[in-house]
């Protein structure tokens, strides 16, 4: 019976063991969604976190839902609190070498489960878009948290879940490679 007993705890101890390096990962993906890193062609890159979005410029918005392309609305929002991410990027001062091609500038909304959006420069900064996409940090009056605790939102896109991106955690700014392939003249 003791041998029993014995051979069953060495098999819990080793399982036990064996279960350690996914808990640590999943604590470290934990950690890692706790904060938002500005970074990419900016001057001054930074870290959002919870304490530090609130001294940014936040606004609260009314009426908002998720709706996926098919039309189906996954989520209504009565109310969600955040920061444009236009506030955000003008924070980090975006690096135009030439404004001449700002075009080719883009801004990568990167999440831990790489669920990532890109949008452009110009329709954050001279389009529709930019006056209504958020990196939102509380839904209907509560902090997000199952979706982590920072969320992209653009409210006025057509079909809004396409661009949700949940568990956000970092917003890098970069530049396209726009440079045409030399084509040969023999053929």
């Amino acid at each position: 019976m003791r041998k029993k007993l014995s051979a069953h705890f060495t098999l819990v101890l080793v399982l036990a063991l064996a279960a350690c390096p996914l808990t640590a990962q999943a604590k470290s993906d934990v950690i890692t969604s706790r904060t938002v890193t500005v970074s990419g062609l900016v001057e001054k890159p930074f870290t959002i976190t919870i304490p530090s979005i609130k001294l940014m410029k936040v606004e609260e918005q009314k009426n908002g839902a998720i709706v996926c392309d098919s039309g189906e609305t996954r989520k209504t929002l009565k109310t969600y609190k955040g920061v444009l991410l236009r506030d955000i990027l003008d924070s980090a001062k975006i690096v135009l070498s030439n404004p001449r091609q700002r075009g080719e500038y883009a801004v990568l909304v990167r999440s831990i489960d790489n669920y990532n959006v890109l949008f452009s420069y110009n329709e954050l900064y001279y389009g529709t878009a930019g006056d209504s996409t958020w990196l939102i940090f509380e839904e209907n009056g509560n902090p997000i948290d199952k979706d982590g605790l920072f969320v992209v939102f653009c409210a006025t896109d057509k079909a809004t879940g396409p661009r949700h991106v949940k568990w956000v955690n970092s917003i890098e700014v970069i530049k396209m490679n726009t440079e045409q392939p030399v084509q040969s003249s023999c053929r």
